[in-house]
């Protein structure tokens, strides 16, 4: 983007021109550049949605200047969370910020959503790189797993990582108990044969897999980290939220919610209390308004 945005700008405002559009909608980062200069001095009404959390570890000095560039042109920002709602007001020059939550797909919600605590499963879902941080989820793995030698856990995604994490498990004796599951078409209706749901990461915008596990009524845990998880988990409500990056809690967790099932049972039943503000039909009408206004 850095080396044609210069090239790409023109065109996209040809293709505003010619179809007449009213409102342009950048998706991330990336192309938020693409989108401020595309609409400059032009009717099309400019839509930055972020997809990241702005306080995330700044990887390349490009996100950085993105954000702020594309901010301070925008007709109004999304963020994914309510956090950094506050993060765009009192650390940009943003217009207008407006927080809308990513839905919840509408077929999770059509699949067996009976939670199952007799489960002896856990479920963690994401790339495996950097951010999601399932190195050290290894580590969590290690303690609980020899405290509950009947139990597996799953991780399901690929990515750079992969190699690494793998010679991790070996190394720690885990083959046949944490294993890597790879990419799966029909997660949604696997999901349910889980008994927990454990999420690492180091920085999220908006973690989909919590929302998507919240959906199928299990038990979350999740590192209480700057953006996302702490608008979707109650803490001892509907799960927990641990000290970023404390393995000794994070495992300590773990191992009650395994050992009580009454607590998970209760953990679940909380999840459709929670729910409703991350379904679709809601989701939608904000956007409707929004598009409306402008």
């Amino acid at each position: 983007m850095k080396k044609g945005i210069f090239r790409a700008a023109p065109k996209l405002r040809k293709v505003l021109n010619e179809n007449d559009i009213d409102v342009l909608v950048s998706c991330g980062d990336l192309v938020g550049i693409l989108g401020a200069l595309s609409t400059r001095f032009k009717k099309t009404k400019f839509v930055f949605w972020s997809h990241s959390s702005f306080k995330a570890p700044v990887l390349n000095k490009f996100k950085d200047f993105s954000e702020q560039f594309t901010a301070r042109f925008a007709d109004v920002v999304i963020s994914l969370t309510m956090a950094d709602q506050q993060n765009y007001r009192n650390e940009t020059k943003a217009k207008r910020v407006v927080h809308i939550y990513n839905p919840i797909d509408p077929k999770l919600l059509e699949v067996d959503r009976n939670y199952n605590p007799s489960s002896k499963k856990i479920i963690s879902v994401g790339r495996l790189d950097y951010p999601k941080n399932f190195l050290l989820l290894v580590d969590v793995a290690k303690i609980v797993l020899d405290k509950n030698p009947d139990y597996q856990w799953h991780i399901y995604g690929i990515g750079d990582d992969e190699k690494e994490i793998r010679e991790k498990i070996e190394k720690n004796g885990l083959e046949g108990k944490l294993e890597l599951m790879g990419l799966s078409n029909n997660l949604y209706s696997i999901i349910n044969e889980y008994g927990l749901m454990v999420m690492t990461s180091r920085f999220e915008g908006f973690p989909m897999s919590l929302i998507e596990g919240m959906a199928c009524k299990l038990p979350l845990i999740s590192f209480d980290i700057a953006t996302g998880p702490n608008e979707i988990i109650k803490n001892g409500d509907n799960g927990y939220l641990i000290e970023p990056l404390n393995i000794i809690e994070m495992s300590s967790r773990i191992d009650e919610l395994i050992k009580n099932t009454e607590k998970r049972v209760a953990f679940s039943e909380a999840q459709d209390e929670i729910l409703p503000k991350f379904e679709m039909s809601k989701i939608k009408q904000i956007w409707i308004e929004l598009f409306n206004s402008l």
